[in-house]
């Protein structure tokens, strides 16, 4: 590290923050780096490869992999004599090993029956439907033969997804049974190709059936300790079927004030025994029908979403999220619901082929204040089916407009998203050799 002084003046401890430095989460970083006093550590599996200079120190560990980073968490402690004070997730894939961690020093962390529930996406409709949470019907399969078996038991259209995973990867609308081959072959191969790295196990899928909606929305809610509080709610934009991809992201909500469903939400996270930290609520809604839990992820909501809520409402969620793994929480605090303006992420997409070439194209007169292109020339720019599709994204910040005007301006990112896209990225169907 670049020092031990820090340190040693905090009694030999340091947060431990897992899943911070991806785009789109470093306000994690920023957060932990002025609530927490003494120094902020991260992990990656080569920290000398994958150095980030934001960190006060990397340990060089999978932060996916519980057994490899608790022992370089040891290790490290064997050196120096430093152990961690909380270690706090953020992204989904890192809940586990916090807890792993945390329960090995001590330290506060997410229930372990949470965990149980929120982790696997049928656990979690089981536990919907025991508290009388509204989520849709759904059964278990691993091999195509079981789902054109257990199908039978649901009304298409349907939806198949694996049980273990976020971002859209693998989820498929399947309109009848005529279909049910070609999707099942999506599913599981999207789901194979990310299992090397998140050491996912083959034949983990549920299908369940399709809910109709308008439109649907996202709920950041704060858990701590029996007590919870909505912090903010997200339009999300989406990409169009049979694919689930989430092309954007909108605060203020048109549903913000919606009091039933800030309760559901509330709702939602107590059914799964969520104590600790900021969950992800996902929602669904057509007009005056009962609203439907899509799922919760036990982390903050990615995609920029905390970022749009500090720039809307002028706080930064982490700060919640990591005082409730450090347990420095007297009370949950008013949480600010003026909006200063209207916020919105929109992510650049390249037609699907060779990326030959990312072109220099600058900002408008408008209201763009941050582009992110994350594809290189030399990359294969894939179809827009996940988050994986993905090739770059942009924020946009317009203070002072009203939340009447808010849909307003996400068909103006909307549009500003795809023609940058069509202006940044060079294309070619064909392989070439770079």
């Amino acid at each position: 590290m670049f020092n031990l002084r820090g340190a040693r003046s905090n009694n030999d401890r340091y947060l431990l923050l897992l899943g911070a430095d991806p785009l789109l989460r470093e306000r994690a970083i920023v957060s932990a780096l002025r609530t927490y006093p003494g120094p902020v550590f991260g992990m990656v599996e080569s920290a000398v490869v994958n150095a980030n200079r934001v960190f006060d120190h990397v340990l060089p560990a999978n932060p996916y992999n519980a057994k490899e980073a608790l022992a370089a968490v040891e290790k490290f402690e064997r050196e120096t004599g430093l152990t961690p004070d909380a270690v706090v997730p953020i992204l989904e894939l890192n809940v586990h090993v916090a807890m792993t961690i945390a329960q090995h020093y001590g330290l506060p962390t997410l229930a372990e029956e949470s965990l149980a529930l929120a982790r696997d996406k049928h656990t979690m409709k089981v536990a919907f439907e025991e508290a009388g949470v509204p989520c849709a019907r759904h059964r278990l399969f691993s091999t195509l033969a079981e789902l054109e078996e257990v199908v039978s038991d649901l009304t298409f259209p349907v939806v198949l997804k694996p049980r273990d995973f976020a971002g859209s990867v693998g989820v498929i609308k399947v309109a009848d049974a005529a279909g049910l081959a070609a999707a099942f072959d999506h599913c599981r191969a999207s789901l194979l190709e990310i299992a090397p790295t998140y050491d996912f196990a083959d034949g983990r899928y549920q299908v369940e059936e399709f809910v109709t909606s308008t439109h649907e929305v996202s709920i950041e809610v704060i858990n701590y300790e029996g007590r919870r509080a909505v912090l903010a709610v997200t339009d999300k934009a989406k990409g169009a079927p049979p694919f689930f991809t989430e092309t954007g992201q909108l605060i203020p909500s048109r549903e913000s004030g919606n009091t039933a469903l800030r309760e559901l939400a509330l709702r939602a996270c107590e059914a799964l025994r969520i104590d600790r930290g900021i969950a992800h609520v996902e929602v669904l809604l057509n007009g005056s029908d009962e609203p439907y839990v899509v799922e919760v992820a036990a982390r903050p909501g990615g995609d920029g979403i905390m970022d749009l809520i500090d720039r809307v409402y002028g706080f930064n969620p982490y700060d919640l999220h990591i005082a409730a793994y450090r347990r420095t929480i007297d009370e949950l605090p008013e949480i600010p619901s003026e909006p200063a303006g209207v916020g919105a992420i929109g992510f650049l997409k390249a037609p699907t082929g060779v990326i030959t070439e990312i072109n220099d194209v600058p900002a408008g007169a408008g209201q763009e204040i941050a582009r992110y292109v994350t594809s290189k020339a030399g990359d294969r720019s894939r179809a827009a089916t996940s988050y994986l599709g993905r090739n770059g994204v942009i924020e946009v910040f317009e203070a002072g407009t009203a939340p009447t005007e808010a849909e307003a301006v996400q068909e103006r990112v909307t549009a500003l998203a795809q023609g940058l896209s069509s202006e940044l990225f060079t294309v070619t169907e064909e392989d070439i050799e770079l």
